[in-house]
């Protein structure tokens, strides 16, 4: 009899702030990458912004699979006119919080 290895439903993900040096108007650009797991079935869109509070930048992602699924790598961008404009960034997926990040990194 042959078993199937459980798949891990591992969630990656870096943020980071790339300075613009030649866009006066704008400090930058946010960028968060991630791999979630997915539903085969899925066909919504990955990565959407939802409503924060004051300077928290909040995610969306589908909810976890629960049977087979797979890794997808999901992308988020966005122009930045300062440097505090978040202070933090979550991802949920439903209800459920994947991660937090409390610290930005600016890369200039």
């Amino acid at each position: 009899m042959i078993s199937q290895a459980t798949e891990q439903d591992i969630d990656l993900w870096e943020v980071w702030i790339e300075y613009d040096q030649f866009n006066p108007h704008l400090f930058g650009t946010l960028y968060v990458i991630g791999e979630i797991m997915i539903d085969h079935k899925y066909d919504q869109p990955l990565l959407r912004k939802a409503e924060g509070t004051g300077k928290q930048l909040v995610l969306q992602v589908p909810p976890r699979c629960l049977g087979r699924g797979r890794a997808r790598e999901v992308s988020y961008s966005e122009p930045i006119e300062n440097i505090g404009q978040y202070t933090s960034i979550s991802i949920y997926a439903g209800d459920e919080l994947i991660t937090s990040f409390e610290e930005i990194e600016v890369m200039i």
